[in-house]
């Protein structure tokens, strides 16, 4: 039994300490006092590509000496140093240590063997003082840990540290200068539009709000802090007679999302009208959707100005031109009428003048002298008109005006011109002649009644020709109608100019020097009357209506 108990104190198994020792994960070595080395596990071997016996009684400061002097000493002087002040129970960690290891030999091209550069590893101590037996000295142990791939992570780390500050730096070093040169263009452009004078402006669909710079405003004429609004701009800025022509070109642009070019009048609190040119184009979102619309202001007055200028001379002159055309065939059909006019009556006045000389029959003296009576009042007419014309034209014609009754002198002319109404198979009218008076030349007011009627009658082939005059307040108004061939549009336009003459196509050509209706107008103004002339068109007559200030 008691050597049972004393089979269950002994342990079945001995600790084996050096067993332990070559299985520690780390790297050992066992000093004595006099800093040799006893043991150096396998791990330790492993890293330093020795052998025990490489190692074991040499002296700690002898092996591994590897790297420049600098790096030897120091190690050194730490070693010596925590070896001597190491007590028990305490441990010193020494700096990182730098060892230059020789590469690895490897077999060369010849055969002989070759080494691989030498390369930085990093190391790390720790000295430990042992308990001491029966007096001795106690062993030390050290603790050789490698640090290299820490050194190398954080190295890595460092540098990508300083690539990333050195990326970060040019980063910010490149947006600087980006901003910089925005800047600098930023002021280019604002100096480009004020000296261009152009304005800058973005709206809002959504809002209506129109964000435009300082000389947009001056532009349109607004103060430098008042609100532009889209409302306000069609509303109350942009001239009334523009607004559908501005609204209508910018829908028609967006639409086809295209840029647009209109020019518009804005009046100004001066009242001073300025034409205004705007340039603009739409921004659109991915889904379509209008986002804003930008564009230019530019004020064009003077240029609008001047191009207006230059539309109405050039429209005068076109005028002119077709004016002087106009003349120029009139006085050709001018001359051409006057000389079949002249030769007509003068051709009957000879003819028959001729026939009293050589025929002696009483029979036709009374028809020869009613002929040559006619044509010779024709030519008298003619000859009157003649006159008269170059009189307006050299401003030389002149009236004297007294109080005249406008009914009285209009009937005598009705009574004059009745025969020759009604042998033509016409109906004169003239009933309704009220008394009326007006201030006058009278002899000129007759020329003006008896052209008026004489004109009807000539162009009316059937039908009536009344004649009336009636009193309108502070006028008197003697209007001359037909159911003759009546006058379309152009004609009614020159009807009253020189040398012009209107029939219906196919009616023959009319006698007349086509000056009765133009010196009817000259007459009228020099009376500071008025006359106009009316028909519903060819074939529907027309009428003729002469106003003059009454006399009071």
């Amino acid at each position: 039994m008691d050597s049972l108990h004393e089979n269950l104190a002994v342990p079945l198994h001995r600790f084996d300490a050096a067993s332990a020792f070559e299985l520690l994960p780390d790297a050992y070595l066992i000093l004595n006092h006099r800093y040799e080395i006893l043991l150096a596990n396998s791990r330790y071997l492993a890293l330093m590509g020795q052998s025990l016996c490489d190692v074991q009684g040499r002296s700690i400061l002898d092996v591994n000496q590897f790297g420049p002097p600098e790096q030897r000493e120091a190690r050194r002087e730490w070693l010596l140093g925590a070896l001597r002040e190491v007590t028990a129970g305490d441990a010193k960690w020494s700096p990182m240590f730098r060892y230059e290891m020789p590469g690895q030999r490897t077999g060369g091209a010849d055969g002989e063997a070759a080494s691989e550069p030498a390369t930085p590893r990093y190391w790390k101590v720790k000295a430990s003082l042992l308990d001491a037996h029966h007096g001795q000295s106690g062993t030390i142990a050290l603790r050789v840990s490698e640090v290299t791939r820490r050194v190398s992570d954080y190295e890595r780390e460092q540098r990508e540290r300083a690539k990333l500050r050195s990326q970060a730096q040019l980063r910010q070093l490149l947006a600087d200068e980006a901003k910089a040169q925005l800047r600098e263009h930023q002021e280019r452009f604002q100096l480009a539009l004020a000296f261009s004078q152009l304005g800058a402006w973005e709206l809002d669909p959504a809002t209506g709000a129109i964000e435009c710079t300082e000389q947009c405003k001056t532009n349109l004429g607004l103060a430098q802090n008042a609100t532009l609004t889209e409302q306000r701009l069609f509303g109350e800025i942009v001239h009334p007679e523009d607004r559908a022509r501005l609204r209508d070109t910018m829908n028609r642009a967006l639409a086809a999302r295209e840029h647009f070019e209109v020019d518009y009048r804005v009046g100004w609190l001066s009242g001073e009208i300025r034409w205004i040119l705007v340039r603009g184009v739409g921004r659109f979102l991915v889904d379509g959707t209008l986002s804003s619309i930008s564009g230019f202001t530019l004020d064009i007055t003077a240029r609008k100005e001047a191009e207006l200028e230059q539309r109405e001379i050039a429209a005068a002159e076109k005028r002119a031109r077709e004016h002087s055309e106009r003349l120029t065939m009139a006085m050709d059909h001018f001359v051409t009428t006057v000389s079949h006019e002249l030769r007509s009556p003068l051709s009957a006045i000879m003819s028959w003048t001729d026939l009293l000389q050589r025929a002696a029959d009483p029979s036709h003296l009374a028809r020869a002298t009613g002929v040559i009576s006619r044509n010779a009042r024709q030519l008298s007419h003619m000859v009157d008109d003649l006159l008269d014309s170059g009189a307006i034209v050299t401003g030389k014609l002149s009236v004297s005006l007294q109080p005249v009754d406008l009914g009285a002198l209009a009937g005598i002319i009705a009574e004059d011109m009745r025969m020759h109404a009604e042998a033509k198979g016409l109906r004169l009218i003239a009933d309704d002649l009220t008394s009326a008076t007006v201030l006058a030349d009278e002899n000129r007011i007759k020329q003006v009644v008896w052209n008026l009627v004489s004109n009807a009658v000539k162009f009316s082939p059937q039908g009536t020709i009344e004649l009336s005059v009636r009193p309108h307040g502070e006028y008197v108004e003697l209007a001359v109608r037909d159911t003759g061939m009546g006058l379309d549009g152009a004609s009614l336009e020159r009807i009253f100019e020189r040398f012009q003459q209107f029939g219906a196509e196919g009616s023959g050509r009319v006698a007349g020097l086509g000056l009765g209706l133009w010196l009817v107008k000259n007459l009228v103004d020099l009376h500071n009357g008025t006359i106009a002339a009316e028909s519903a068109g060819l074939g529907q007559g027309a009428i003729f209506r002469v106003q003059l200030p009454a006399y009071r």
